[in-house]
């Protein structure tokens, strides 16, 4: 793994974020989530960390959209690419230990979260409940090309 580690190989954002209005108590707790799963286990590149921005107002919005949530930074396996199986293995139980945190403080909260790669929506999670595109879609099929 330590050699893998030195090569240039490309790299993605898992970005979860709320989904809803963010009150300050919101904020508390998606930061103390965050720092939570940061410090529960060892990670290939590095925890998640803390996002949080306010994008300006666009003349057809009535307010800035504001995004807070976490971010974690995982090697591509995007095709062509591949990845060593221990490597990517680890990858994806960083992306579902994330997700079943997401789902414990979505289910206590009644809080929506929602998921992107490098930009792309990959599901959502509202009051506790994974939806299809992130448990099926994600997380399933990820499983499916380790067992290959």
């Amino acid at each position: 793994m330590s050699e893998f580690k030195r090569m240039n190989h490309p790299r993605q954002k898992f970005l979860f974020f709320v989904a809803q209005d963010i009150t300050d108590s919101i904020q508390d707790k998606i930061i103390q989530l965050i720092k939570n799963i940061a410090s529960s286990r060892s990670w290939i590149i590095g925890p998640p960390r803390i996002v949080s921005s306010i994008d300006k107002m666009e003349a057809t919005q009535d307010s800035p959209i504001e995004t807070l949530g976490g971010e974690l930074e995982i090697y591509s396996a995007a095709h062509p690419l591949t990845l060593p199986k221990d490597i990517d293995r680890q990858h994806l139980e960083e992306v579902e230990a994330i997700v079943e945190a997401v789902r414990v403080l979505s289910e206590h909260e009644q809080l929506a979260f929602e998921f992107e790669l490098d930009g792309v929506y990959v599901g959502a999670i509202d009051d506790g409940i994974i939806n299809k595109t992130l448990r099926v879609g994600l997380l399933n099929e990820w499983k499916k090309g380790l067992q290959n």
